[in-house]
């Protein structure tokens, strides 16, 4: 069984304290998460998350938006893979973002699990423009589209289950043999309707066992999900 998570911290870079960090942690360890996509990373909780993790089984992928992180540190994101299993690859991809201000990015693991390669993605899509996501998701797909490994994709997408351009998204996945984990709850604690943006996506030998939305974490304006896969 895998135990895997994505989750938004939310970027709160002026008031970070520490604690935020220890309940990051503590989430982890008490689920016995396997996998956990993390989006809203910055510098500050970064390093502190790569220093508590050092003395831990689980280690932290992926790289910066910018490579000027010390300059621009203050929208610089990560948006990292934490996992205690076997690594084999790892990578950050750049997404296409204009006309948006913000790069975008995916970071790609490749962990080995019962013999297998199973292929995770994280990502955090453009939150004002829709043909900005469009010209996103059509990456990740090309991406995702030549991979043979099993796939689990998961990230912050702000886009709800709705929108024609995260369903037409979701077919080509379906395409493919990869289906959306369908929540029918809200993940940004904010929203006024039951649709969530936090979304979790699993290759069909990837069986659900559980999942469920978190609701008793504080630290952020998201709320994580979590569910339990056989592979």
């Amino acid at each position: 069984m895998l135990k895997i998570s994505t989750f938004n911290i939310q970027n709160d870079f002026d008031n970070y304290n520490k604690k935020k960090t220890l309940e990051i942690i503590n989430y982890l360890k008490n689920n016995n998460i396997d996998i956990l996509g993390l989006q809203e990373v910055y510098s500050k909780l970064n390093n502190d998350l790569e220093q508590e993790l050092s003395t831990t089984k689980y280690k932290i992928y992926g790289k910066y938006r910018f490579y000027l992180h010390t300059i621009l540190k203050r929208f610089n994101e990560k948006v990292p893979i934490v996992t205690n299993k076997k690594t084999i690859f790892n990578k950050t991809y750049h997404l296409p973002n204009f006309p948006s201000p913000l790069k975008r990015i995916v970071t790609k693991v490749i962990i080995s699990h019962n013999n297998k390669n199973i292929s995770i993605y994280n990502t955090h899509l453009d939150f004002m423009f829709d043909n900005v996501k469009k010209k996103e998701l059509k990456k990740l797909y090309n991406l995702i589209e030549n991979d043979n490994n099993y796939i689990i994709l998961m990230g912050d997408f702000n886009l709800k289950n709705n929108n024609p351009i995260f369903n037409q998204f979701t077919a080509l996945l379906e395409s493919k043999k990869i289906y959306k984990i369908e929540l029918n709850e809200k993940t940004l604690k904010k929203s006024k309707y039951h649709r969530e943006i936090d979304h979790i996506f699993l290759s069909n030998e990837i069986k659900l066992i559980k999942k469920e939305v978190i609701k008793d974490l504080k630290i952020s304006d998201h709320y994580p999900v979590l569910v339990c896969v056989d592979v």
